[in-house]
């Protein structure tokens, strides 16, 4: 599983997973939805819930939001 760490102060950003590649994100406060893209190979994109400890899967590997204040 990997873990991806998100400030809720950055509404836009990048990062790198070591099994995935890059991935860039954006929180939809007005929804408290986050949506995810790989940017990596085939892109890939999935909106979930915003929450710490949410778990979306790509490319069978899951990854764990980690919310930080």
């Amino acid at each position: 599983m990997q873990i991806m760490s998100i400030h809720k102060s950055q509404t836009r950003d990048t990062s790198t997973l070591s099994e995935l590649g890059m991935v860039a994100y954006r929180i939809f406060s007005d929804t408290g939805c986050i949506n995810i893209q790989l940017l990596s190979g085939k892109q890939e994109e999935r909106t979930i819930p915003f929450k710490d400890g949410e778990v979306v899967r790509f490319r069978d590997v899951d990854v764990q939001l980690d919310v930080i204040d």
